[in-house]
C-alpha cells in the first residue's frame, strides 16, 4: 500500500470511528458499547473483505488501526456536545475515508485475480459495510438504505475501477480515480443529494 493511502486509510478509519463513537453516545452507551460502534464503524467493512478474501485481519498486526480508534474514541468523548458543530468538516474528512476504503477495497479484488462484480462488491462492502453493522447492532434501519448519496460513490469508483483496471498501476490514475470520488460526495453532501425512491404514503 502507498504511504499516502496509508494515512488517508488511517484517517478515514479516526472519523469512522469517531462518528461511531458519537452515535453510541446518543444511545447512552457504556464505555463498551461506544468503543464497540466504533469498531465496527472504522473496521466493519475491513473486517468482511479480509474474511471474504481469506485473509488474516490487518488489524492483527498493525496496532495503528486500533490506535486510531482508540483515539477517536476519546475525541467523540470530548467533543460530543459540540459535535454538531464540526459535523461539516467531519463530513469532508469523512469522504476522503470512504474514498480511500473503497479504492482499497478494489485494489485487493484485483490483486486476488477477482472479476468485475467483485472489484464492485468488495469496494462497497469495504466502505459502507461498517456503518450497516453499527446500525443494525443498535437496531437501526441502516441508513445506507434510506439517506444520503453514500454508497454510490463507493460503487462508482468500483466501476471506474474495474474498467480501467489495466491503468491502475500508474499513480496518476489511482489519484484520477482518488479525486473524482471524493468530488463526487462532496457534490453530494452540499447539495444534499439523495437516491430516488418511490414515496408512498403510510398505510392508514
Amino acid at each position: 500500500m502507498r504511504p499516502e493511502i496509508y494515512f488517508l486509510d488511517l484517517l478515514g478509519t479516526f472519523t469512522f470511528a469517531a462518528y461511531g463513537a458519537y452515535v453510541a453516545q446518543k444511545k447512552q452507551f457504556d464505555i463498551f458499547g461506544i468503543f464497540t460502534c466504533a469498531f465496527l464503524t472504522a473496521l466493519g467493512g475491513g473486517t468482511i473483505r479480509e474474511l471474504i478474501l481469506g485473509n488474516m485481519l490487518f488489524y492483527f498486526s498493525d496496532y495503528n488501526y486500533l490506535y486510531a480508534i482508540i483515539l477517536a474514541t476519546i475525541f467523540s468523548i470530548f467533543i460530543y456536545k459540540k459535535f454538531n458543530k464540526i459535523h461539516r468538516y467531519m463530513l469532508v474528512v469523512d469522504a476522503v475515508g470512504l474514498t480511500t476504503f473503497a479504492l482499497i477495497g478494489a485494489t485487493k479484488a484485483a490483486q486476488a485475480d477477482l472479476g468485475a462484480f467483485a472489484i464492485i462488491f468488495l469496494a462497497t462492502v469495504t466502505a459502507v459495510a461498517g456503518g450497516l453493522l453499527r446500525d443494525i447492532s443498535i437496531r437501526e434501519v441502516p441508513q445506507i438504505l434510506y439517506r444520503d448519496f453514500y454508497a454510490s460513490p463507493a460503487i462508482f469508483l468500483g466501476v471506474m475501477y474495474s474498467i480501467f483496471s489495466s491503468y491502475m498501476e500508474k499513480s496518476l490514475c489511482v489519484y484520477a480515480l482518488i479525486t473524482c470520488t471524493f468530488l463526487l460526495r462532496l457534490l453530494a453532501i452540499h447539495f444534499k443529494i439523495d437516491l430516488w425512491g418511490p414515496r408512498r404514503k403510510n398505510a392508514q
